[in-house]
C-alpha cells in the first residue's frame, strides 16, 4: 500500500496522467465529431456542450468547448498539484478511466451509424 501511494503522490505520475488526459479529450473531440457531423446536435448528451456545438457548428463548437474546458482545468490541476497531488492523481486516474470508456462508446457508436449507411 505503501508503495501505490509513493506512486500516486510523484509528479511523473502527475504528469502522465495529465498528458493521458490530454490526449483522451482529443480522442473525445474527434469521436464526437464522427458521431454529431453533419448536424447531428441531439446526439450529444451534454446540455452545456450541445448548446455550444449548435451556436458556433461543427467542429468550431468542439475546438471552442474543448479549448475552454482544458484552458480551465489544467492550470487549476496544476495548482492543486502543489498542495495535494496524491488526491489530484486519484481524481486524475478516474477521469482517465471515464475518459476511455466514453471514447471507446463514441467510437462503437460511429461504426454502428456507418454500417446503416
Amino acid at each position: 500500500m505503501k508503495i501505490l501511494s509513493g506512486l500516486l503522490s510523484s509528479e511523473i505520475a502527475f504528469w502522465s496522467q495529465l498528458s493521458g488526459f490530454i490526449a483522451l479529450n482529443m480522442l473525445d473531440a474527434h469521436s464526437t465529431y464522427l458521431v454529431m457531423r453533419p448536424d447531428h446536435f441531439r446526439r450529444e448528451r451534454n446540455p452545456i456542450a450541445r448548446m455550444v456545438f449548435r451556436k458556433f457548428g461543427i467542429p468550431q463548437g468542439i475546438i471552442i468547448f474543448k479549448t475552454i474546458l482544458l484552458a480551465i482545468l489544467i492550470p487549476a490541476m496544476c495548482f492543486y498539484a502543489g498542495h495535494d497531488l496524491l488526491t489530484l492523481n486519484i481524481v486524475l486516474a478516474v477521469s482517465n478511466l471515464v475518459f476511455i470508456v466514453v471514447v471507446i462508446h463514441n467510437y462503437r457508436i460511429y461504426r454502428r451509424y456507418c454500417r446503416r449507411t
